[in-house]
């Protein structure tokens, strides 16, 4: 009779470390796709876009400054950054080596970082009359 209980109650302790070790692996592949944003991580370095029609330019942040250049058509783009949050600033032009594009200046750029990779980030940006979401990728 103690035999048959024993065999009982090891059968029990399986089924129990098995759930268990199921819970365990869950949880594990869970927290690993619930990524948390790290935007802290994109406020200075080198960056470029990989949207597309944008993969020309190429983006170089500081703490305070973002400078904008364009390797097709040699635009350069200066500007101040403004951080509200971790995830979100704007961005004020300063300076652009372009006739074309002087009426930019003063004009303000707000940016929220909405998905975060460790090696890129999705932000939407937009002013007045644009709003586009952008993929930019760090390269240092």
């Amino acid at each position: 009779m103690d035999y048959q209980r024993e065999k009982i109650d090891c059968k029990n302790k399986k089924i129990n470390m098995k759930n268990l070790i199921l819970i365990l692996i869950l949880n594990l592949t869970l927290s690993g796709c619930a990524q948390e944003k790290k935007c802290t991580d994109f406020k200075v370095g080198k960056f470029e876009y990989a949207n597309p029609e944008f993969s020309e330019w190429k983006v170089t942040r500081t703490d305070s400054t973002q400078v904008e250049i364009s390797s097709k058509s040699g635009i350069e783009i200066y500007g101040k950054i403004k951080w509200e949050n971790d995830c979100e600033y704007s961005i004020t032009y300063e300076k652009i080596l372009n006739t074309e594009f002087k009426d930019m200046i003063g004009k303000t750029i707000n940016a929220k970082i909405i998905k975060t990779y460790p090696d890129r980030y999705v932000c939407v940006s937009k002013n007045d009359s644009i709003e586009l979401e952008l993929e930019m990728v760090k390269v240092e």
